[in-house]
């Protein structure tokens, strides 16, 4: 969550906070210790005080919107016209029902015997109170017409009620629903855990990639313990969380275990503290010290996941022989090992991917059979020659990644980043969607804690047309790594590939308010306006864009395109210069021309389509479900194109 300015307006005390949510004060203050309500506090000489920000206030409550309430195909809530009353009744506000304003506190005439828990079968019957909808005096004269009045009286009363009773239970739901947090829920029974990031005791801020680095690798050992009974936090969540009050952890990330630690590198040597804490009372249950020589670390690891193992109680992984089933780890030398984390670090942030890719070669150099580093070396290569990143053609890209794919499951069979791998070049290269599922499925299998398999499954299952599944495997990605970003904005993605362009305006839009800066959460935000022909706010998303990217030239493709769109047929052919003079220099995929000149409606974009086909360019597996290209739908060349892809006409 963003803190608020300083300058900011203040609610300076309970009653304040309590007013302005519309609750009692001991709500908020039970809201504020068991759900996280962003209460401040000032500490004086009498004692101290409380105040909250408006806006903190109103993205705690956006936050905490339940995932399984989503808009429908029309934007409109799955509660049809109630939509606007769940709502206001989750605000507390009140409500006009036949012409009668009903509050969430106020007495509504139905009687409901028992508590009925969530999801059961209920018939409500409806109490008339006839003193609410009592009868005028009637008249000693008029008897003759008194029992058709009644009647007709006797059926208002009914409706009345009926729809007093659709109102309670929409308001129990709303009030269900909102009080929860906004994140998947994990299954049931699941052990979750996070591990900390390892706080780097050297001294030297250029070994922070050390520490960052095995981090990551713990969580990679510790998720393949018991993938179906322990669920591990991903390195995304785990870092932009770092820092707050294990309760708090508790809460947003679900989970019951925290293991921190910290890392002091000293030469060839390295010692490790570790402290697997409950997060339920906050107990710690296990530490331990590790001083070792650093080609032992993976040795280390090793030990660490044996320990937290034993004590929440999950399986160690065994072999159908009743064996470990990974191969016993085996000294690493150090300075391949420092290689490694390097690019894992820069793999891991998306932050540079030529510098992951140089990070891995080195390590390999030093160490020729490393397994590890070659599936890092892999994944690389893999997004270095997709959109938009665009460092290296796919026809050279998509070879070398194979290569380094295939030379890490010969050392180790076992790596499910290997499998995940092969299965994005299967279906983004060669087209090869059969290769594609079963490589994606032996990958889940070996690493079903892995988030990043599941979103690259996800986009898989949406080229299928398969959207449903790619939702969730979106899920599962956002169960491992809940505040991540990216897999927020993989949401919003399947919600505009399901032309839900709302669904997909309201999932982008919370996660530009958490990360102002994300790129591709103005990119999927500024396609789902575009789609709804709202071209000035899709040309101000794609602008954004463009600035955050530093005029990625992906960016200046889609920014182009809405241009057009919108009539702005000079700035959509400023955009084309700007990618033929970037194209000088650097390597700029086809499919970026045709996207401009589809918007323009130009015959050419055909041309550039083709031109991305012999490129193999992975944007092309899109086209069938991708709204972008209705325009193409009848043209027989574009139909072609399909079908030598392998894709539904």
């Amino acid at each position: 969550m963003q803190g608020a300015s300083p300058t900011a307006q203040r609610l300076e005390s309970w009653k304040e906070i309590a007013s302005y949510l519309k609750r009692d004060k001991r709500t908020v203050q039970r809201w504020e210790k068991e759900y996280g309500l962003p209460v401040h506090r000032l500490q004086l000489n009498t004692g101290s005080t409380v105040y909250a920000y408006p806006a903190e206030l109103d993205a705690w409550y956006t936050e905490r919107q339940p995932p399984n309430f989503p808009p429908d195909a029309d934007g409109a809530n799955a509660l049809g016209e109630d939509n606007e009353i769940v709502h206001k009744l989750a605000r507390g506000e009140s409500v006009n029902v036949a012409g009668n304003a009903v509050g969430v506190d106020e007495e509504i005439p139905v009687d409901v015997s028992a508590e009925v828990p969530p999801g059961s079968n209920v018939s409500v019957e409806p109490q008339v109170n006839s003193a609410s909808v009592t009868p005028a005096a009637e008249s000693q004269t008029e008897r003759a017409g008194k029992e058709s009045q009644f009647a007709r009286r006797r059926v208002i009363q009914l409706q009345v009620s009926v729809t007093l009773a659709s109102v309670a239970i929409v308001a129990f739901l709303a009030y269900s629903l909102s009080s929860s947090l906004f994140r998947p829920k994990p299954p049931s029974g699941k052990i979750r855990l996070v591990v900390l990031p390892f706080t780097n005791l050297s001294g030297d801020s250029q070994q922070d990639y050390f520490s960052a680095g095995l981090t990551d690798e713990m969580i990679t050992q510790l998720g393949r313990l018991d993938p179906q009974r322990l669920g591990v936090i991903a390195a995304t969540s785990s870092k932009l969380l770092a820092g707050k009050p294990i309760n708090e952890l508790g809460r947003t990330l679900d989970v019951q275990y925290a293991l921190e630690g910290t890392v002091r590198p000293a030469g060839s040597q390295i010692r490790i503290d570790v402290q697997l804490i409950q997060v339920s009372d906050q107990t710690h249950l296990w530490a331990a010290s590790y001083t070792r020589d650093l080609g032992d670390i993976l040795h280390v690891q090793d030990e660490v996941a044996t320990a937290v193992a034993s004590k929440i109680s999950v399986a160690l992984p065994v072999s159908s022989q009743g064996g470990l089933a990974r191969p016993a780890p085996h000294p690493v030398n150090p300075e391949a090992y420092d290689d490694y984390l390097k690019g894992r670090f820069y793999w891991t942030n998306r932050s540079d991917f030529p510098k992951s890719l140089q990070a891995f070669q080195q390590a390999l150099q030093i160490e020729p059979p490393y397994a590890q580093a070659y599936a890092g070396l892999a994944g690389a290569y893999v997004l270095l020659g997709q959109v938009p990143n665009d460092g290296l053609p796919p026809l050279e890209a998509a070879p070398k990644a194979r290569a380094a794919a295939e030379r890490a499951l010969a050392l180790d069979p076992n790596l499910g980043e290997a499998h995940a791998v092969l299965a994005l070049i299967a279906f983004g290269f060669d087209w090869n969607f059969d290769a594609a599922e079963r490589e994606f499925s032996r990958a889940l299998e070996l690493e079903p804690n892995n988030p990043t398999t599941h979103e690259w499954y996800g986009h898989y299952c949406i080229v299928r047309n398969r959207l449903p599944q790619a939702q969730e495997e979106t899920t599962h990605a956002l169960e491992l790594d809940p505040v991540s970003p990216l897999f927020n904005t993989v949401r919003a993605e399947t919600f505009y590939y399901a032309r839900d362009y709302d669904a997909a305006i309201v999932q982008a839009r919370r996660t530009i308010e958490q990360y102002p800066n994300f790129l591709f959460a103005h990119y999927w935000l500024g396609s789902a306006y575009r789609e709804k022909k709202m071209y000035p706010e899709a040309v101000r998303e794609f602008s954004e864009a463009r600035r955050v990217s530093g005029d990625n030239p992906a960016m200046i493709a889609v920014h182009g395109h809405a241009l057009a769109r919108s009539g702005d047929a000079a700035g959509a052919h400023k955009a084309l210069a700007q990618l033929q003079h970037i194209g000088q220099s650097r390597y700029v995929p086809a499919v970026y021309f045709a996207a401009i000149y589809l918007g323009l409606g130009d015959n050419a974009a055909m041309n550039w389509f083709e031109r991305a086909y012999k490129e193999r360019n992975d944007r092309l597996v899109y086209l069938a479900v991708d709204p972008i290209a209705d325009p193409l739908r009848a043209e027989p060349r574009f139909r072609d194109l399909l079908r030598h892809i392998g894709l539904p006409q």
